[in-house]
């Protein structure tokens, strides 16, 4: 393994799914009672946001309000769950004819296709072509290598044409979906929204896809890191942070276990099997949208080649093996906290 990559030696460690720690109010950190933290369920999950209101309480939820109903407006755009919606459209059109589509969302198929060209087809959102294949619930079943096989013929990236805002599946059975994507993008866009509203201490958490900026009355927003083979809640560390984004990829979230092996929902598009490169990986990132893709590809790739992918696009990482083995990019064992 490249000597680049540092072995953490940390007393602690850090994987798993991340949550927002609120801390107790000590002096000169922020009243609860000066925060408004409202959450509520969409795209499949969990979403909480929380703002600072600065004794603004009105307008603090009045700009939380515009927020989710963004975040709506997106999950109506990109869903490949909802017939009606544009991708589903494309999906429906796969082999006929090109679509029409808004700026918006041709720009966010460009951007997944650039993570694609630099993961080497590693992230590919024409995934979805083998998402009859997969279900992590009571559905489940592990498919034959001859299904996967089959499956994988609808998926290459390189197949998606483009021609303005028109967007084509040249071939019938080809399907994109963007939910390793998208929540990010809406994560940022709902953090933009608050901002336009004068909030600017914020957090908003989409399912464990959280993006922070200001702090909370001059104190660091807190990122736990829980452990994820052991029961929720339990913490095994901490990230400060005040602008930017902490997302973790990880194979216990949506999994089963079949014969001692365990499946999960991280697919690598490129053989059509669950990655085994991992069992966790959390990133440090600018954006949401960058944090959610990166953590699948470094997941994917692992350490070496996830790692030069991230320190190039300005990611700090952290990975855990599937034999418990820790590696870090320097910048994170920099910033991790013990709890």
């Amino acid at each position: 393994m490249n000597t680049s990559l540092r072995k953490s030696l940390l007393a602690v460690a850090v994987v798993g799914a991340l949550v927002a720690l609120r801390l107790a109010s000590v002096a000169g950190r922020v009243d609860p009672s000066e925060t408004i933290r409202v959450q509520r369920p969409l795209m499949g999950t969990t979403w909480t946001i929380e703002v600072v209101e600065h004794g603004r309480g009105a307008a603090a939820r009045g700009a939380i309000d515009q927020a989710y109903a963004e975040l709506v407006r997106i999950d109506a755009l990109m869903s490949e769950w909802k017939p009606e919606s544009p991708i589903s459209q494309i999906n429906a059109a796969a082999g006929k004819h090109p679509v029409e589509v808004p700026e918006e969302l041709r720009a966010i198929i460009e951007r997944s296709n650039r993570y694609s060209q630099m993961s080497d087809g590693a992230f590919d959102i024409t995934w979805h072509g083998m998402a009859n294949i997969w279900h992590f619930d009571d559905r489940f079943v592990v498919p034959s290598q001859a299904a996967v096989e089959n499956a994988r013929r609808n998926v290459n990236f390189r197949a998606i044409r483009i021609d303005g805002n028109r967007v084509f599946l040249p071939k019938a059975g080809m399907s994109i979906g963007l939910g390793g994507i998208a929540k990010g993008y809406a994560v940022d866009r709902a953090t933009e929204v608050l901002a336009r509203n004068g909030f600017h201490d914020s957090l908003v958490d989409g399912g464990g896809d959280i993006r922070v900026s200001g702090t909370r009355d001059g104190v660091s927003w807190q990122m736990g890191i829980q452990d994820p083979r052991q029961e929720r809640g339990t913490l095994l560390g901490r990230v400060p942070l005040t602008d930017g984004a902490v997302v973790t990829s990880g194979d216990y979230e949506r999994f089963r276990i079949v014969n001692g092996v365990r499946y999960h929902h991280i697919i690598d598009a490129r053989t059509g099997w669950p990655a085994d490169a991992a069992s966790s990986v959390t990133v440090i990132s600018n954006t949401a949208e960058q944090g959610v893709v990166l953590a699948k590809i470094v997941f994917i790739l692992g350490a070496e080649r996830g790692f030069a992918i991230a320190r190039a696009e300005g990611v700090e990482a952290l990975l855990i093996d599937r034999a418990g083995a820790r590696y870090t990019t320097g910048g994170f064992a920099e910033r991790l906290e013990s709890r």
